[in-house]
C-alpha cells in the first residue's frame, strides 16, 4: 500500500473575504443533499485544488469563485497544506510544520519542469511511468481512485484507455518495479553492444563468401609478389624520368632557338620595311627636283602668244619682254640660268641616293629571307624533336607512372584485405563474450518476468477475488467475477463491463466493486503503491426515480460504508442520502441542501489559513 494518507479539512477563501472550513476527517465522510445542492462539488474541489483542470475534474463555479482553495492533510505522517488561487495559476504545498519546506508549482509542466500533479505523485510515493503512448501521471493515477459522477455509469475507470490501465495498474500493484526495469536496461544494453560487431562479422563473413575470397597466406604471397613489381617498375619509371630530363633540356634548347630565329626574322622585316620606305622617299624626291626643273625650263621659253588673249605675239627685238616689248634687266638672265644649274644638282643627288636606298632594300630583303630560312630550319628541328623524342619518352615515362598507380592500388586492396581478415579475427573474438553476456543477461530478465508473471498472477487473482467477494455483497446470484489480466476490464457474472446497460447501475457496481477490491489487495500486499484513498460520486442513491433497484443500492452503498471500520483507507462519498443509521456508523456526514450549500453555507474557519 501506498503511504498513509488522511484528509482533515477543505478550507476556502470567498469573495466576502471569510474563510470558510469543511471538516473531512474520518475514515468515511460522506456528502448527502439532494442534486445540484453541491454534493459532487465537494468531491471535485478536492482534486482542483491538486493541480487538475478542466477535462479532469469539473470547474464549477463556485469553486473557480473562490480567492483561494486549501486542502489540509497528512501524508506518511506529515502535515501539509496545499493552495491554490484559481486567479495564479499556481498550486503551493507547504508543510504545516516549523521549517517546513514551501514548493511552488505550476498547474502544467514545461521545458521539462515539474508540474503541481507530479508533485503530488511523489509525495504519494508514485513513479512517473509511460509506455506505448501512455504515461501515468496525476490525471491518470486520480482514475483509480476517484469514480466521478460524470463516468462512475458510463466508463470504466473514469474512461482509462486500455494502454493507460495497463500502465497505471502495472505501477499501483507493484508490477513495475525496479528492479525489472533495471534488467530490462541491462539485456538492452547487452543486446545493443553484441548487436553491432556481431552485425559487422556477418556482413564480412558473407561478403568474403560471395567474393570467394582467398586464405590469407595466399593474400600475404601476392602482396609480396606485387611489392616486388612496383618496386621495379619505380626503378623503370626513375630512368625513364632521367632520359626524359635530357630530352626536355634539348627541346628547351630547340624551342629557345626557335624563339631567337622568329624574333631575328622579326627585326629583319622590320628593317626592310624601313629600308623600303626611304627607296620609296627618294624616289619621291627625284620626281620633285625633275619637276621643279622642268617648271624652270617652262618659265624660261620665250611666250609666244599673249597670256590674255591668246594672239600670237609680234617679234620682238632681243632684250625685250616678247608680251609687253619693254626692255629686259641685264641680271635676269643670269639668274635664271643659275636656277637651272641648282635645279640639275638637285635631280643628280636625289638619283644618286635613290640607287643607294634600293640597293639597302634589295639587301634588307635578302636578310628576310635568310631569316625566314633559320626560323623554318629550327622549327623543322623542334617538330622532329617532339615526334621522335620528346613525344615517345614522354608517353613511356607516363605509362611507367600508370602502372606504379596501379600496382600501389592493388597492394593498397590487398592491404585492405588483410586488414578485414584482421578485423574479422578481433570481431570473432569480441563477439563471443558480448554474446554470452548477453544470454547471461536474457537469462536474468527471463527469470524476472517469470517471477513477475508469477506475481502478476498471483495479485491479479487476489483483485478477482475480491471483487467476486464485493459483487456478491451486493448480488448474491453472481457466480463468477475477475480482473482480465491483459487488459484490466472487469467481468461481472458473465458480462464485460462494456456490454453492460448504463441503465440499473451495472456499470457502476464495476467500477465501486473494482476500486473496493482493489484497496483490498493494497492491505493484503504491502508492497503494492495503490494511494489508501478512495472518493465515489454516487448520486444515483436515495433517488425515487432512478433505474437502481433499491435493495442492490443499499448493498452497493453498504459496502462504500463499509470501510468506515478500515483506518487504512479514506474514503469520502457523495450521495443523495445514507441507508439506515446502523449501516453508517462511524460516518462522518455533511448534509446539504438548496438552502445550506457546500461553499456559501460551510461554517466559518478557526483562524486564518497558514
Amino acid at each position: 500500500m501506498g503511504p498513509l494518507i488522511s484528509i482533515t479539512k477543505l478550507r476556502f477563501l470567498l469573495q466576502d473575504g471569510i474563510w470558510r472550513e469543511r471538516r473531512l476527517s474520518a475514515p468515511v465522510c460522506a456528502v448527502t443533499g439532494p442534486i445540484g445542492s453541491g454534493t459532487s462539488t465537494a468531491l471535485e474541489c478536492l482534486f482542483y485544488v491538486l493541480g487538475l483542470s478542466k477535462g479532469d475534474v469539473a470547474e464549477i463555479p463556485p469553486m473557480t469563485a473562490c480567492k483561494e482553495l486549501q486542502l489540509l492533510c497528512i501524508i506518511s505522517g506529515v502535515p501539509w497544506t496545499i493552495t491554490r488561487a484559481p486567479a495564479s495559476g499556481n498550486v503551493v504545498f507547504r508543510e504545516a510544520r516549523d521549517g517546513g519546506i514551501v514548493k511552488p508549482f505550476p498547474l502544467t509542466g514545461r521545458n521539462g519542469k515539474p508540474c503541481a500533479g507530479d508533485f503530488v505523485l511523489e509525495l504519494l510515493g508514485i513513479p512517473r511511468a509511460q509506455r506505448s503512448g501512455a504515461r501515468l501521471g496525476l490525471p491518470q493515477l486520480m482514475r483509480a481512485m476517484y469514480l466521478q459522477e460524470g463516468t462512475i455509469s458510463t466508463h470504466l475507470f473514469g474512461g482509462l484507455s486500455t494502454e493507460e490501465r495497463k500502465l497505471v495498474f502495472d505501477v499501483l500493484l507493484g508490477l513495475r518495479d525496479e528492479e525489472l526495469t533495471r534488467l530490462e536496461d541491462a539485456y538492452t544494453e547487452a543486446d545493443r553492444a553484441h548487436a553491432a560487431p556481431s552485425r559487422l562479422l556477418s556482413q564480412l563473413t558473407k561478403r568474403r563468401a560471395e567474393r570467394g575470397l582467398d586464405h590469407p597466406d595466399l593474400v600475404l604471397a601476392e602482396q609480396s609478389r606485387k611489392q616486388v613489381e612496383l618496386e621495379t617498375a619505380r626503378k623503370t619509371a626513375q630512368g625513364y624520368q632521367e632520359q626524359l630530363s635530357d630530352i626536355a633540356a634539348q627541346r628547351g634548347r630547340l624551342e629557345l632557338a626557335v624563339g631567337q630565329a622568329r624574333q631575328q626574322e622579326e627585326t629583319a622585316r622590320k628593317a626592310a620595311e624601313k629600308a623600303q620606305q626611304e627607296a620609296e622617299q627618294a624616289a619621291t624626291e627625284l620626281a620633285g627636283a625633275r619637276g621643279y626643273l622642268r617648271g624652270l625650263k617652262h618659265r624660261a621659253a620665250r611666250r609666244t602668244h599673249c597670256s590674255e588673249c591668246r594672239q600670237e605675239l609680234p617679234a620682238r627685238p632681243a632684250g625685250h619682254c616678247c608680251q609687253c616689248g619693254q626692255p629686259l634687266a641685264d641680271s635676269e638672265g643670269g639668274m635664271r640660268q643659275d636656277e637651272l644649274d641648282e635645279a640639275q644638282a638637285r635631280i643628280d643627288l636625289a638619283v644618286l641616293t635613290a640607287s643607294q636606298r634600293r640597293g639597302h632594300y634589295a639587301h634588307a630583303v635578302q636578310l628576310v629571307r635568310q631569316a625566314e630560312e633559320k626560323t623554318q630550319q629550327t622549327e623543322a628541328d623542334l617538330a622532329r624533336h617532339e615526334r621522335d623524342q620528346w613525344k615517345p619518352h614522354h608517353q613511356r615515362t607516363l605509362d611507367a607512372e600508370n602502372r606504379i598507380n596501379y600496382l600501389a592500388g592493388e597492394i593498397a586492396q590487398l592491404q585492405e584485405r588483410l586488414k578485414e581478415i584482421q578485423l574479422l579475427i578481433d570481431l570473432t573474438a569480441q563477439v563471443e563474450p558480448l554474446k554470452q553476456a548477453r544470454t547471461k543477461a536474457r537469462e536474468a530478465l527471463d527469470a524476472a518476468r517469470r517471477e513477475r508473471g508469477t506475481r502478476r498472477k498471483d495479485r491479479i487473482l487476489l483483485w478477482s477475488q475480491h471483487l467476486l467477494k464485493h459483487a456478491r455483497a451486493i448480488l448474491p446470484n453472481v457466480d463468477q467475477a475477475h480482473i482480465d489480466p491483459d487488459s484490466y476490464t472487469t467481468v461481472i457474472g458473465h458480462k464485460s463491463f462494456d456490454i453492460c446497460s448504463v441503465a440499473g447501475g451495472e456499470r457502476i457496481l464495476h467500477n465501486v466493486c473494482a476500486l473496493l477490491a482493489l484497496q483490498d489487495v493494497a492491505h493484503e500486499v504491502p508492497d503494492t503503491l495503490v494511494p489508501p484513498l478512495l472518493v465515489i460520486d454516487c448520486p444515483g442513491y436515495g433517488s425515487d426515480t432512478n433505474d437502481l433497484d433499491r435493495t442492490t443500492a443499499t448493498r452497493l452503498i453498504t459496502q462504500i460504508l463499509g470501510q468506515a471500520h478500515d483506518d487504512r483507507t479514506q474514503t469520502l462519498l457523495a450521495a443523495q442520502s445514507l441507508p439506515a443509521q446502523d449501516a453508517a456508523t462511524g460516518v462522518r456526514r455533511i448534509p446539504l441542501t438548496y438552502e445550506h450549500r457546500f461553499f456559501d453555507d460551510a461554517p466559518h474557519g478557526t483562524g486564518h489559513a497558514a
